[in-house]
């Protein structure tokens, strides 16, 4: 009886003894033993879903909002962090430059699961690189993205507006026409209604072949002919800025060509009527921003500078 209970036993423990060897040997464990501290068994059920652990984000997208930005905005960063357990995650952006101490700006929790816009601090001029970090369970724990590209461009800055030059004293020029001259009637005013236009200049009547000569010192721009307008004309640029436009000139009078320096009183042309002219006269006009030279340009009254001119 007792010989038979201990075979009994012998063989129920080499039972025993066969089965842990063999769950040992696929390297599973005993579903009866324990898991011992700190280890786990590293496999999934069969049939269970896999599943994210907790703490473990994971950086799934990011995109500067513009690659370029004047000086004085601040750029931003899209993101997007996914995280299967956990609302937030930790963030640090680094922006680089070289020759210059990194920033490390730190955005603090970001929500995970969605796009996030994070807005940058001001930058001065130049060209940086922006890396997004985010940190898992532990500080130890980091996830970097890509390098993204940013320009900060420099502020532009506004051109001055040209202010008209000074008005010559009365002792700074010659008038125009040497010889007897008139201004003429109301029609022969700055503003005068012509046929599709106002008229742009002053006209000074006279006798044909009197000399037209150069009020002030400067530089002779267009000598040219106009059949249906002004006829024979000088264009010449004062020392002073001005452009002055001298029109109906005699035929074959001009006595300069484009690029010639005159002083005041130096011949231009003779008094004609050619062109549009009704009798002779010399047309003439002053532009204190350039004869014509952009759309934004005008023609001034030159009667008040005529007559200080005249009283010389």
């Amino acid at each position: 009886m007792n010989r038979l209970l201990l075979s009994s036993t012998a063989v129920t423990a080499a039972l025993l003894l066969t089965s842990a060897s063999a769950f040992a040997g696929t390297g599973g464990v005993d579903p009866d033993q324990p898991t011992p501290p700190g280890e786990q068994s590293g496999g999934v059920g069969y049939g269970a879903p896999l599943v994210t652990l907790p703490g473990k984000p994971r950086l799934s997208a990011q995109k500067l909002s513009s690659r370029t930005i004047k000086e004085g905005s601040r750029a931003s960063v899209v993101v997007r962090i996914n995280r299967s357990k956990g609302t937030s995650a930790q963030v640090k952006i680094a922006i680089a430059r070289k020759g210059a101490a990194t920033i490390n700006f730190v955005a603090g929790r970001v929500t995970t699961n969605r796009s996030q816009l994070i807005r940058l601090p001001q930058l001065a001029a130049g060209s940086y690189r922006v890396t997004v970090s985010i940190f898992g369970a532990s500080a130890q724990e980091i996830i970097r993205g890509g390098v993204m590209r940013l320009t900060v461009k420099s502020k532009s800055v506004a051109k001055p507006k040209p202010t008209p030059p000074a008005t010559p004293s009365p002792t700074s020029g010659v008038f125009p026409v040497r010889g007897a001259y008139s201004f003429g009637g109301d029609g022969a005013r700055f503003g005068a209604g012509r046929t599709g236009h106002i008229h742009e200049g002053q006209d000074l009547t006279g006798n044909s072949g009197l000399p037209v000569v150069a009020p002030l010192a400067g530089e002779v721009r267009f000598v040219d002919y106009q059949a249906d307008g002004a006829g024979r004309y000088v264009v010449m640029r004062a020392n002073n800025g001005w452009d002055m436009f001298f029109a109906h000139c005699q035929y074959s009078s001009a006595a300069v060509k484009a690029g010639d320096k005159v002083k005041a009183g130096d011949r231009l042309c003779l008094l004609g009527s050619t062109g549009a002219s009704s009798g002779p006269h010399l047309h003439f006009e002053i532009w204190p921003n350039g004869w014509r030279d952009s759309p934004g340009t005008k023609p001034i009254d030159p009667l008040p500078q005529l007559k200080k001119w005249a009283a010389n």
